[in-house]
């Protein structure tokens, strides 16, 4: 019977998976990390556009949605309680405060990215052109970053 029940592994080996996994990022090469942070931030692009468009489908279904109630009671001879929505308004309404909180994080992400992305810039430049000054370099990275990010957000 005590085949049947699967070992767990232990704490240790836990905590050994996790130094090599940080590990295997440290040893990634400027580049590399450069290029995972912007295939992150393209990810976060995209995601930030369908949410957006999810948003507007959402909030132009609302409006239809209380259009159409307004229509159905005033063929009824209903009254209007300004307060009274209907079930799947609210759900609606909900879904679209979720997006917005989902939209925030992601542009609080992509703005981390970006200065992380500058930094690494800043490095490289002043590496390769030592002569600049740091103000310069700085200028000379956020330019850089800033083309890149146009590129990806085009395409």
């Amino acid at each position: 019977m005590s085949d049947t029940f699967e070992k767990k592994p232990s704490l240790e080996s836990r905590e050994s998976d996790v130094e090599k996994k940080e590990t295997k990022e440290q040893e990634l090469s400027p580049e590399e990390r450069a290029a995972a942070t912007l295939e992150r931030a393209d990810y976060l692009v995209k995601e930030m556009k369908t949410s957006t468009s999810m948003m507007k489908n959402i909030l132009i279904h609302i409006s239809q949605v209380k259009k159409l109630i307004k229509q159905l009671r005033a063929q009824l001879q209903l009254a209007t309680a300004q307060t009274d929505d209907a079930g799947s308004v609210q759900q609606d309404e909900e879904q679209v405060e979720r997006l917005k909180e989902r939209i925030a994080e992601y542009r609080d992400e992509l703005i981390a990215m970006k200065e992380e992305l500058i930094s690494a810039q800043i490095t490289d430049i002043q590496a390769a052109q030592p002569h600049l000054s740091a103000s310069d370099a700085e200028q000379k990275a956020r330019n850089m970053v800033d083309q890149l990010i146009a590129q990806t957000t085009e395409g």
